[in-house]
Order: C-alpha cells, then sequence, then structure tokens
C-alpha cells in the first residue's frame, strides 16, 4: 500500500479519493468506478468526498494509466463489516489498538484467547497502517466475549489496549 500513497503524494485531492477507493473496496476499471459491479458517479463520489468531480475522473485516468495501480484498483471488491451491528446481533465485538501495527502476531494471539474461551470468531478486519495513523483491529465473534478475557488479551505481546463492546 506504500506504493498507492507514492503515486498520489502530490495530488492531495486524488490521494483522497484513492485511500477513499481502497478504504471502501471501490474498483476501476474502464474508467469507471464500480462498487461490486454497480458503477459509482464521480459527480456523486465527489460531492461526498468534498472534492471535484473532475479530481475523481484524474484519479481514475491516474490509476487506468499505471499498470500496477490498474492491477491493483481492478480487483478490490467492497465487503459488509459487521462492527457496527454487532451490538443489535447477539454477536461480540472486541476492538485492538496495537502498539506497533507492523508488529506479527497480534491477531494470533488474540484469537487463541477467544478460542480458549470456547468461541468462533466470525470476522476480523484491520485497518491498514499506511492509511490510517492509528490502525486498528476489529473481531466480531459468534457471541459475546466476558469482560474478563481482557486481562489475558491486553497480555498478549505486541497490544496496547483492549476493547469489549
Amino acid at each position: 500500500m506504500k506504493k498507492i500513497k507514492e503515486y498520489f503524494r502530490e495530488f492531495a485531492g486524488q490521494e483522497k479519493v484513492a485511500r477513499f477507493l481502497i478504504e471502501t473496496g471501490l474498483s476501476v476499471e474502464g474508467g469507471n468506478i464500480y462498487c461490486n459491479g454497480v458503477n459509482i458517479s464521480p459527480s456523486k463520489l465527489g460531492r461526498l468526498l468534498e472534492v471535484d468531480r473532475r479530481t475523481v475522473s484524474s484519479t481514475v485516468d491516474t490509476i487506468e494509466s499505471n499498470p500496477e495501480l490498474a492491477s491493483i484498483f481492478r480487483n478490490l471488491r467492497a465487503t459488509a463489516f459487521f462492527k457496527d451491528v454487532a451490538m443489535n446481533t447477539d454477536a461480540g465485538l472486541i476492538e485492538v489498538i496495537p502498539k506497533d501495527p507492523h508488529r506479527t502476531g497480534i491477531l494470533a494471539g488474540i484469537s487463541e484467547v477467544i478460542a480458549g474461551l470456547g468461541i468462533s470468531i466470525r470476522q476480523s478486519i484491520t485497518e491498514d497502517p499506511e492509511f490510517m495513523e492509528a490502525p486498528r483491529l476489529f473481531i466480531i465473534t459468534e457471541e459475546p466475549v466476558p469482560v474478563e478475557a481482557i486481562e489475558d488479551m491486553r497480555n498478549v505481546e505486541g497490544v496496547m489496549s483492549v476493547t469489549i463492546y
């Protein structure tokens, strides 16, 4: 993802659009922006991001003129993220803030604690450290995780904080 930031470093508006495309899984192909095959209007996207529609179109042109970028953005797909609905169901939600988001083993350690409780993980999503200043790990579990497990999760190497919702 560092490469993507490098390509747009000198164009703040285009970087904003490219970042949004990555974060939401919107793809670019044939001069258009898609959400899992549904065409997204550059004007509407520009209004949402508070940039001119021409900035959105320029971003698409930049992506498609570079084979490396095109191969990345062509293959993006939006994925349902259950973070905001977990508490409205019988699922559990855990938020983990790492000390260093590049450290290996954090997800494995947290998963081990959850598995030790006999609880299944339904989804885990991490925010990209190249695009987020303070990336977090979100884990949605089959059922709520007991608050008593927080201490075990905090003791996982590399974890700064854990919140169970």
